[in-house]
């Protein structure tokens, strides 16, 4: 069966609710999927748990997952966490501390947008939307590249780098931590798309074994690598990556699982192909 273990919803960054992912994914052919938003589980208490009807209905399993933002040696890296309990203590006031910081640095962003581009460039309803449990810097973003104050993403996301740093912290854990939190909650922890830390130029097969130690237990082998990110993933490099990570992580017994990281229906489409008519 066709496995995507790691999706995007509207909880957090993702474009779709989880109600229309869940169907997307099904007909791409997916039946063994998790919704991993980042640092939420609120696409599963999306209208009262209604997820778990609507991936029933679809014939699909559904493992509550997500997406946790975390610190190794210095530098922010993704641990999904797969197969976590819904209503885990450690792991849900962790995440109820990170919504707290966010909103808060999503407040004082928005300040500094409005007084740097103006009162009307962007209002508290494009950011603060219902549902949307996980702010982060694409909500504000998106709504101003729409109305034409940067001519791409880029450019959005250097000016806001330029002038609207974060006086905010939102907590990080250390890996290890965060591996406990998951560990804590009934889940397995896995490294998301390991081939981004790789080509940044940090030793990601040097330090498999340590974090297999702290706890790990798989990593994201099959990501698609070179259709999201063709500047960086050119000549092959997926597919030699990909292989010494598979003979790494045997040789750790590591689990390997599979994620499309779809964000919306353009995603699915690049990975899976067009959608059946």
């Amino acid at each position: 069966m066709l496995a995507d273990l790691h999706l995007h919803t509207t909880a957090s960054d993702g474009d779709l609710d989880p109600a229309a992912l869940l169907a997307r994914a099904a007909t791409h052919g997916v039946r063994v999927l998790a919704i991993t938003d980042h640092d939420t589980l609120g696409a599963y208490r999306w209208r009262d748990g209604a997820v778990f009807a609507e991936a029933r209905g679809l014939g699909l399993e559904l493992t509550i997952g997500l997406e946790l933002d975390v610190a190794l040696d210095g530098r922010e890296v993704h641990l999904l966490g797969l197969g976590v309990e819904l209503e885990a203590p450690a792991l849900c006031a962790h995440l109820e501390a990170v919504r707290g910081a966010r909103v808060a640095r999503a407040r004082r962003d928005l300040d500094k947008v409005r007084a740097r581009l103006g009162e009307r460039a962007l209002d508290a309803s494009d950011v603060f939307v219902p549902g949307r449990d996980s702010l982060m810097r694409p909500h504000l973003i998106r709504p101003l590249l729409a109305r034409g104050y940067f001519s791409s993403y880029e450019e959005g996301r250097d000016w806001f780098h330029e002038n609207a740093r974060s006086t905010v912290a939102v907590p990080k854990p250390e890996i290890g931590e965060a591996i406990g939190m998951v560990h804590a909650a009934g889940g397995d922890a896995v490294l998301a798309h390991p081939g981004y830390y790789w080509k940044d130029g940090y030793p990601i097969f040097e330090r498999l074994a340590s974090l297999r130690a702290l706890g790990l237990d798989g990593v994201e082998l099959d990501y698609p690598y070179t259709s999201s990110s063709p500047g960086l993933f050119g000549d092959g490099d997926e597919g030699r990556f990909v292989s010494a990570l598979r003979a790494a992580g045997e040789g750790l017994s590591l689990r390997f699982t599979r994620g499309s990281d779809a964000h919306s229906p353009a995603d699915f489409d690049r990975v899976y192909g067009p959608a059946p008519a």
